[in-house]
């Protein structure tokens, strides 16, 4: 059985059949956050925050340390086990940076080689100094590659496990968002795209960017599916036949869920549950150890689906809670 931890714009929380539970780091925003279970039955948690750097937790949240062997950088924004290499964990930063632990989180060390990328000095963001940022790192089963988007620079790709990087248009898009794909299918892939973009030809127009892609060679060319600013899409596990995708006109309003039963090729409305436009829209999805679907919002609402049957209902507990990240904790 699984325990829920909510990573809020206030800190950690634990959610269970009471409601939730404050755990730590008061008044921080924990944009990204993981659990490393061990090999003796205890556990680990992480949280990485967007100004205050990193912190672990052995004893399930009740007390916090601040991570500092190897990591300095202040902004978090996504952490994930290594698909590559089992036990080993990867963290993506703002500005863009991607750094591994081989220690399960007590030492980190950076993959240089992805400050070494011709025209990573042109890498941005809209709304914050730090220049670019890691917003997730993937890669297809049976594969040696990874994949990382980047916000705003492009897609990030390693044939070596990470010595070297280079870094492509999606398209003509270099606003990456997400990069995902299918769970036994290798070469399919899909990038979801947001509005903004780097080295653009002068006819290029903002009206060309944004929305999702699919590549069906394992990302060596792409088909643009729909043009609206896109933040998060899954294939989930627990139902490969679907596609789940966050789409809106508007950056970070007017959301809207949709599905697709063909990979991509064609889409229906998958809101049941919620009004749509929403205020907000989807930052990104998960799937649960049990097979759900959740989806985190920009406004802090967290909402869960069976896969089967797209039905959006908030998840309980979490109703008064502004939701950044989720992670769980077996008991």
């Amino acid at each position: 059985m699984s325990t829920i931890l909510a990573g809020t714009r206030s800190g950690v929380y634990r959610v269970d059949s009471d409601g939730p539970t404050f755990l730590g780091l008061d008044g921080e925003q924990i944009s990204a956050m993981m659990v490393v279970q061990h090999s003796n039955q205890t556990s680990r948690i992480i949280a990485g925050t967007y100004e205050s750097g990193m912190f672990r937790s052995d004893d399930h949240g009740r007390t916090w340390q601040e991570v500092t062997d190897g990591f300095t950088l202040s902004c978090v924004r996504w952490l994930g086990p290594d698909p590559l290499n089992t036990g080993a964990l990867l963290v993506g930063t703002e500005p863009g940076r991607i750094f591994l632990s081989s220690d399960q989180g007590e030492s980190w060390k950076e993959l240089s080689g992805i400050r070494q990328i011709p025209g990573y000095e042109k890498w941005y963001l809209p709304y914050s100094p730090r220049a670019g940022a890691v917003r997730n790192i993937y890669s297809p089963p049976e594969s040696r590659t990874y994949f990382a988007s980047v916000e705003v620079g492009g897609l990030l790709i390693s044939d070596d496990e990470g010595e070297s990087w280079r870094c492509e248009f999606v398209g003509v898009d270099s606003d990456i968002h997400y990069v995902t794909g299918h769970p036994v299918e290798n070469p399919l892939l899909f990038a979801a795209l947001g509005y903004a973009g780097i080295d653009h030809s002068p006819n290029d127009s903002p009206d060309h960017r944004g929305g999702l892609a699919r590549s069906t060679d394992g990302g060596r060319t792409w088909t643009k599916l729909f043009g609206d600013y896109t933040r998060g899409v899954i294939i989930p596990s627990s139902n490969p036949e679907i596609v789940l995708a966050g789409p809106s006109p508007n950056v970070g309003r007017h959301g809207r869920i949709e599905v697709s039963n063909d990979q991509g090729s064609t889409w229906e409305s998958a809101s049941t549950g919620i009004k749509t436009p929403m205020e907000d829209m989807v930052e990104s999805f998960l799937e649960t150890p049990d097979g759900r679907v959740w989806a985190i919002c920009s406004g802090g609402t967290l909402l869960e689906s069976k896969t089967d049957e797209i039905r959006w209902s908030p998840v309980p507990g979490t109703e008064h809670l502004d939701v950044d990240s989720v992670a769980f904790l077996n008991d």
